[in-house]
């Protein structure tokens, strides 16, 4: 019977409990299924929820500027857009200015779904709150902003 062994010896000393990416992303995967959980009646995600969110509040952005405004990638970015635009709640459209660019608007539908789905959202957040309660959820968001601006 042979056992595994670690590829290098300072997997030994490590151990994965340690990792702060582990930690972190455990956190914002459990967070998200909450969310996700909540908004599935309204057949979306906590992350197409906020890209139509954040088209409520834009006449037209292009995918690279609401990429950065999300902190996410353009890749990841372009994977939630397509089954929103396929499903009509958000249009793509050439960016007069750049020919090469494509500028993202929010639809009639994309609006009404945000705002069907708007209560799901509050719902989640309640019950994060709750769960964690007011105290240890505004350390938590003052820990996330400051790390991020740390890093």
């Amino acid at each position: 019977m042979s056992s595994i062994k670690p590829v290098d010896a300072a997997a030994e000393t490590l151990p994965a409990s340690d990792c702060t990416a582990l930690r972190v992303r455990r956190l914002a995967r459990r967070v998200t299924q909450l969310y996700d959980e909540a908004l599935k009646p309204h057949g979306l995600t906590v992350g197409q929820f906020g890209i139509l969110g954040n088209l409520r509040r834009s006449h037209g952005i292009g995918i690279a500027a609401l990429a950065d405004r999300l902190s996410s990638d353009a890749s990841t970015l372009s994977r939630l857009i397509r089954p929103l635009a396929a499903l009509q709640l958000l249009s793509i459209e050439p960016d007069p200015a750049d020919a090469r660019a494509k500028l993202l608007r929010l639809t009639d539908a994309g609006a009404e779904r945000v705002r069907a789905a708007h209560p799901a959202w509050e719902a989640a957040q309640a019950q994060i709150r709750t769960r964690l309660g007011h105290e240890r959820l505004n350390a938590l968001r003052f820990m996330i902003e400051d790390a991020f601006h740390q890093l």
